[in-house]
C-alpha cells in the first residue's frame, strides 16, 4: 500500500503529475519510481484511488504500462476516480519479470493545489 501526494504544483500539458511526499508506505507491493511512476510489484488486484483539485479545469487520466485507461478519467476542477489495476505475475529477479508501471497524466496545463494517489492491493 502506498499513498503520495504533491500541493501547489504546476504540472505542463501531456505530463506524469510529479509527488512530493509518500505519506503512507506499508510493504513493497507497491512504491514510488522517480517522482511520477508507481510500480506494482506482486501479483494480485490493486484498488487505484485519486482525487484532486486544481486552479483551471483539465483532464487526468491513468496511465498503466504506458497505455491510457479510458475507465479511469476525469476532467474539471475536482478530480476523483477509483479503478481497479490488475497485476498478472509477480516482479522478480528474472529477466522476463518487470513491475506494472502507473503515472497519473495531466492533459492540459494546469497548477494542482493539492491530488492524492492511494493504491491499495486487495487480493
Amino acid at each position: 500500500m502506498i499513498e503520495i501526494y504533491s500541493t501547489d504544483i504546476d504540472v505542463a500539458a501531456n505530463t506524469a503529475i510529479p509527488f512530493q511526499n509518500v505519506s503512507l508506505k506499508k510493504g513493497c507491493t507497491a512504491e514510488l519510481s522517480g517522482t511520477s511512476t508507481i510500480k506494482l510489484n506482486k501479483c494480485g488486484v490493486y484498488m487505484v484511488s485519486v482525487d484532486a483539485s486544481a486552479s483551471a479545469s483539465t483532464t487526468i487520466q491513468l496511465y498503466k504500462d504506458g497505455v491510457a485507461q479510458p475507465q479511469a478519467q476525469a476532467t474539471g476542477i475536482t478530480l476523483s476516480f477509483n479503478t481497479l489495476v490488475q497485476v498478472t505475475e509477480n516482479n522478480g529477479c528474472c529477466a522476463c519479470a518487470s513491475p506494472v508501471s502507473l503515472q497519473i497524466v495531466n492533459e492540459t496545463a494546469a497548477t494542482f493545489t493539492d491530488i492524492n494517489v492511494c493504491v491499495t492491493k486487495i487480493i
